[in-house]
């Protein structure tokens, strides 16, 4: 194996000792190189970073005549490495958090410019120019640690469900279920074992193969390096040197399946989405199938309201009395799901099936209704003939499946909910509660 002396790029020079002597003789090189190719070392910003114990006084380094500081903070190629926390990367995963919420920050503020972009819109803006950032450097360091990935995590999240324009309560899967983003976790362990492949690809001469053989060796010493932290993120991952890159894609097949059937199992376990169990999705010439994560197609509708509407009912994060009863909130407790009863009637549970099936006591939302239900045939005759069949759920269910009549359906949802929303949610809590 060759020794690895520096490592070049077109503006950064970076160069590796175990001993200040070695540094030493290193840096007379370099001079020596820089005077005879006529090369200017920006002094300014060379400095030396001292990783492990720190001897007492510090060597003196030189460049030529002039002193070279020591510090404990630097960026190498757009990694911020530490010497004084015991996670060097852990500035680097603050740094990338705020620059990914910041270019969040600057997708809504084109909204003040073009109007409300469409979900489709702005999931290409978030793997354009937010999900860069988050995954910026998850080759390096392996997410050891929980505590400093969830700074990444929390800006995907917050961007998600600004997104869908839904409130900070909401649950997380269907973030990821209803828009085909993966999970930052996921998305940034499987990064990790796309760029093992490519190394165990290399021969043994080249140095990305030898860097990784090296790391082996020390994990087998029990020291510290990249195949010894890769097992917090990989448990039945075991890194050695006659693993190969077959061993590496299996596992990585694993990990997506893996992820797909946590998805499902969150959403059937959740009383809350029950409009999303056993969602099939539409497909091209085929039979409807189950995609557990994809950009749904309700998603898709154009004016932003009624995409607002139906998508609020789809994860219920509407403000129903279903939902309003269901948390504290200023000092009332919980409501037991019977007494969740409509705010008009006063007679069934305030739920979507309710206000957009059974609700009887408004003529507004019966003319919206009747309205709604002869176009909506017209354009779906099989449906009216099912109609018996189907159970409340189902038959909604049933309403917002076709993709080809998703805009009569969000519309209709949004004029019935503005309906019931005319009622101040502070009255219907007030009478919820016990006297």
């Amino acid at each position: 194996m060759r020794p690895f002396r520096s490592r070049s790029w077109p503006d950064d020079l970076l160069i590796v000792s175990l001993s200040a002597r070695g540094l030493h003789v290193k840096l007379a090189t370099l001079r020596t190189w820089c005077s005879n190719n006529f090369i200017l070392v920006n002094l300014v910003k060379t400095i030396i970073l001292i990783y492990g114990k720190i001897v007492s006084p510090l060597p003196i380094f030189r460049l030529g005549t002039t002193r070279i500081s020591v510090k404990t903070e630097e960026k190498y190629v757009g990694v911020i490495l530490r010497t004084d926390t015991q996670n060097m990367f852990a500035d680097h995963y603050k740094a990338k958090a705020r620059t990914a919420r910041q270019c969040g920050h600057r997708i809504w503020a084109i909204e003040d410019m073009t109007g409300r972009l469409r979900p489709k819109e702005l999931k290409q803006l978030y793997m354009a120019r937010v999900d860069c950032h988050l995954i910026h450097g998850c080759e390096i360091p392996p997410d050891s640690e929980d505590m400093h990935v969830k700074h990444l995590c929390k800006v995907q999240i917050n961007f998600l469900r600004q997104m869908l324009n839904i409130h900070r309560h909401s649950m997380i899967v269907p973030l990821f279920t209803e828009t085909g983003i993966k999970p930052l976790q996921v998305c940034r362990l499987l990064l990790v074992l796309s760029h093992l492949m490519h190394w165990l690809g290399r021969s043994n001469d080249m140095y990305a193969r030898a860097a990784l053989n090296s790391s082996i060796e020390l994990a087998a010493n029990s020291k510290k390096s990249l195949p010894q932290e890769l097992p917090f993120q990989c448990p039945i991952l075991v890194l050695m040197m006659f693993t190969t890159i077959g061993d590496i894609e299996d596992y990585s097949k694993l990990v997506h399946k893996l992820m797909l059937e946590w998805l499902q199992g969150e959403i059937d376990s959740s009383e809350k989405l029950y409009l999303l169990h056993d969602h099939r999705e539409p497909q091209k010439d085929k039979g409807p199938a189950q995609v557990i994560s994809c950009m749904r197609h309700y998603l898709m509708v154009k004016t932003q309201k009624h995409q607002e509407a139906i998508t609020s009912i789809k994860l219920s994060t509407h403000l129903l009395a279903l939902e309003i009863l269901r948390y504290v909130n200023h000092g009332n407790q919980p409501v037991p799901r019977s007494d969740r009863l409509c705010r008009f009637c006063r007679k069934e549970v305030e739920s979507p099936e309710h206000a957009l099936i059974t609700y009887t006591s408004s003529d507004e939302v019966l003319q919206l209704r009747v309205i709604f239900l002869e176009r909506l045939f017209t354009d779906l005759p099989d449906l009216q003939c099912q109609m018996a069949e189907l159970s409340i759920t189902e038959l909604l269910k049933a309403i917002i499946y076709p993709r080809s009549s998703i805009t009569l359906v969000a519309k209709f949802m949004y004029q019935v909910l503005e309906v019931f929303y005319a009622v101040p949610c502070t009255n219907l809590m007030l009478e919820a509660s016990p006297d």
